[in-house]
């Protein structure tokens, strides 16, 4: 085994990219080749810094083994999220190419199905004639695409549910590079560019905004503005783009406490993200959060500030009150009722803040999780 060949469903511009990133540069170093082939503007890995890897286009599909030292077929290719986009250029490798299939699941795609087309699984099910997007899983295919493979790699536990017998499983925690990421004081220029008032407590959220997490991003425009109507004068520092209107005409109100960015490229966020003081991720148990590791967090966590987040996916792993502040739910009332809590509380937020680090430290380790990933391939090499 020696070449890995990783598939993308959007450009290295998708939070998704950050993961294979860094994956596939860390198995590099550890001896092994690697090629990430994305749907079209493989220039686009520029903003994730050094890559090792080589990348490519999906038109180049008939010249991957020039792309690997040895001029040979990939041994594995990893499929990042079974989407149609994705799985529609399995097919055509399996026809020039012999490998083993690995496939990452991040997200709860049933759930995503059936937000962004606004119909019922079943519905989708039984209605042929649906022109089906490819930047979604095929309610159908999908399944017979997991039941396929070699091997399934979730980011979190309760994605294994959707993993059909006996197909081998492992799950895979993303890091976070710590030569961006790590605590710091805010650059007293950029607060001052970005017109941030002296007096106010800044929270900071680097994450787009879609149809499954439209209602959770409004929750912390309105507890942002709720704050200042009480009299705790509180900025929104916004990063990342909107892919749905989610504060209506009587909300728009809200944005006028947001400091909005745009799409910002990974290695500014850390910048961004040192100019919190507190950092939250709204949301809550249900049946999107609980089969997802927002990509953010492991960023929100390494920056050494006090993290408010809801005890669903990685917070279920998390001490309350040591690690981060973890809450059955993080609405506007809650995070409100916290950012009280914490604003003149300084001995609390470097106790969360050390927690925050420290857990990050310890489970959110790039070379340890890639290490577990080349495990994994090797342990069903046999299979």
């Amino acid at each position: 085994m020696q070449n890995i060949l990783f598939v993308l469903y959007h450009d290295f511009r998708a939070n998704s990219a950050v993961h294979v990133h860094n994956f596939a540069n860390n198995l590099v170093k550890q001896g092994l080749d690697c090629t990430v082939v994305v749907p079209q503007h493989k220039e686009t890995v520029s903003v994730l810094g050094q890559n090792l890897y080589k990348a490519a286009n999906f038109n180049e599909i008939d010249h991957l083994r020039k792309l690997f030292p040895n001029n040979q077929d990939p041994d594995i290719v990893h499929v990042w999220t079974p989407r149609e986009i994705v799985r529609a250029f399995y097919e055509e490798l399996a026809k020039r190419y012999r490998f083993r299939l690995f496939i990452h699941l991040e997200d709860n795609e049933e759930l995503l199905l059936e937000k962004f087309t606004q119909k019922t699984l079943s519905e989708l099910i039984e209605d042929t004639r649906y022109p089906f997007p490819n930047n979604l899983s095929h309610p159908i295919k999908y399944r017979e695409f997991l039941s396929k493979c070699d091997g399934v790699t979730v980011i979190i536990d309760r994605l294994q549910e959707f993993v059909p017998t006996p197909v081998p499983t492992c799950v895979l925690w993303p890091g976070v590079d710590n030569n961006l990421f790590f605590p710091k004081n805010p650059d007293p220029d950029l607060t001052t560019h970005l017109g941030i008032p002296l007096n106010s407590t800044v929270l900071c959220y680097t994450g787009n905004v879609h149809p499954a997490n439209a209602y959770e991003v409004r929750s912390l425009y309105l507890a942002v503005a709720m704050l200042n109507r009480e009299g705790y004068p509180t900025t929104l520092v916004r990063a990342g783009q909107d892919y749905c209107e989610f504060l209506s005409a009587e909300d728009s109100w809200a944005r006028k406490y947001e400091l909005g960015l745009g799409y910002v490229e990974n290695h500014k966020i850390p910048d961004i993200l040192a100019l919190a003081d507190v950092l939250v991720q709204p949301g809550k148990e249900d049946a999107f959060n609980d089969y997802r590791l927002p990509s953010k967090l492991p960023e929100f966590l390494a920056m050494g500030k006090p993290v408010i987040l809801p005890k669903t996916n990685i917070g279920r792993f998390m001490e309350s009150m040591k690690d981060a502040i973890v809450l059955s739910k993080v609405d506007a009332l809650t995070i409100v009722e916290t950012i009280k809590l914490l604003v003149n509380n300084q001995d609390l937020c470097e106790q969360l803040g050390a927690g925050a680090s420290g857990f990050s430290k310890t489970h959110l380790d790039w070379i340890a999780n890639s290490k577990k990933l080349l495990d994994f391939y090797l342990s069903t090499s046999n299979n």
